[in-house]
């Protein structure tokens, strides 16, 4: 079997959305469209339980540090979901062993030459 997911936050786009529905179908997918706006929120109030202070994205007035510590949050989030559902997919499915995680950048991180996973082969240390 082969899944895709789409962890999409408030900020997400409806054509960001929709672009990943239509890959997945188009390939044949199984496809889980996910909010992950509560676990973010669950962190930030873990963050201000500790630190007594709210945390905010650059566009909301928050500053270069407090942007760049949200969007982390983001990725580390989805890549946590992603090993999750590699490991329990075969358990909900009744199937033994576990899945592949294959992961992919969104187009603004392609464009700005961002990657969350880090990449040994030569082809990509032009993106790093």
């Amino acid at each position: 079997m082969f899944y895709t997911i789409f962890m999409g936050t408030e900020n997400s786009s409806e054509a960001t959305t929709s672009r990943a529905k239509v890959l997945a179908d188009e390939i044949g997918a199984w496809h889980i469209n996910l909010s992950i706006n509560s676990v973010i929120s669950a962190l930030l109030s873990l963050f201000q339980t500790l630190t007594g202070k709210w945390s905010q994205y650059k566009v909301d007035g928050g500053s270069n540090a407090e942007n760049l510590g949200l969007q982390n949050i983001q990725a580390r989030i989805r890549m946590v979901v992603a090993f999750m559902l590699t490991s329990l997919m075969p358990w909900v499915h009744n199937k033994s062993g576990f899945y592949l995680v294959l992961g992919s950048s969104n187009v603004d991180e392609a464009l700005r030459g961002y990657l969350t996973k880090l990449c040994r082969h030569k082809s990509y240390r032009k993106h790093q």
